[in-house]
């Protein structure tokens, strides 16, 4: 069977989604857990590799045994076997040609910022310690939208760097700035530079036209990547 599972994760004390040797991964956690439920070495795929300290809400990856188990009764296998911190909510077959990453058709992430300290919240949010201003961060979202290449931006040696960037909303939420960005598919790095280009904006560090020459991989002033305790990988398109 190929098993598709969706999975929440607190990403804080991994590096990432991907297996990396001699470090915690969320990819290494799910595999062990397999090959300790079928005694055999398994390979997990995900819909994408996240940076390290980056949770998601419904991750999708999926893997092929053929140990005799329902796919309704992988989740409690996985589950009994996974740290606390990593949870598959939902395991079903799929067909035998479907692959997380190369089927997703798009992807929605969600980055929280609040305004000063929070130490309840701070594993989960950007805690902007200087003053931004929300309607500038809305006014910068727009350069954003579009098809074209992001490796400039990104700073990536990915050879593909054409992405479609369908949204980038900006909501205010108490003493919270959330920005939501869909996507068809997104390059290393590349919320958390859209991030951190905004929010710069935002507190005056840079000007619209900085913006438009990173985009365009050309001179202008410097703005920080967003931290990416603030950022969840919220759903995936199929």
């Amino acid at each position: 069977m190929n098993i598709r599972l969706t999975i929440e994760f607190d990403g804080t004390a991994y590096a990432g989604w991907q297996f990396q040797p001699n470090r915690p991964t969320v990819q290494g956690e799910i595999e062990q857990a397999a090959s300790k439920v079928t005694g055999k070495p398994a390979t997990v795929y995900g819909c994408s590799r996240t940076d390290a300290g980056v949770s998601a809400r419904r991750y999708v990856a999926n893997f092929h045994t053929d140990y005799p188990l329902s796919a309704r009764r992988w989740r409690p296998a996985l589950n009994h076997y996974l740290p606390k911190d990593i949870h598959v909510l939902l395991a079903e077959e799929a067909s035998q040609s479907f692959q997380a990453r190369f089927d997703a058709r798009g992807k929605t992430y969600v980055y929280r910022m609040v305004r000063g300290l929070s130490p309840l919240r701070r594993q989960r949010v950007w805690e902007l310690r200087f003053p931004v201003d929300a309607a500038k961060v809305r006014r910068a979202a727009r350069l954003f939208v579009g098809r074209r290449d992001f490796q400039p931006l990104c700073q990536t040696k990915d050879t593909d760097g054409r992405c479609a960037v369908r949204a980038v909303d900006v909501a205010e939420c108490g003493d919270e700035i959330v920005v939501t960005v869909l996507g068809d598919r997104f390059l290393y790095k590349m919320v958390r530079r859209i991030v951190g280009a905004m929010v710069s904006y935002g507190m005056g560090r840079v000007t619209l036209q900085d913006l438009r020459a990173a985009i365009a991989g050309k001179p202008h002033q410097p703005f920080q990547t967003a931290p990416a305790c603030g950022l969840l990988l919220d759903s995936v398109e199929y």
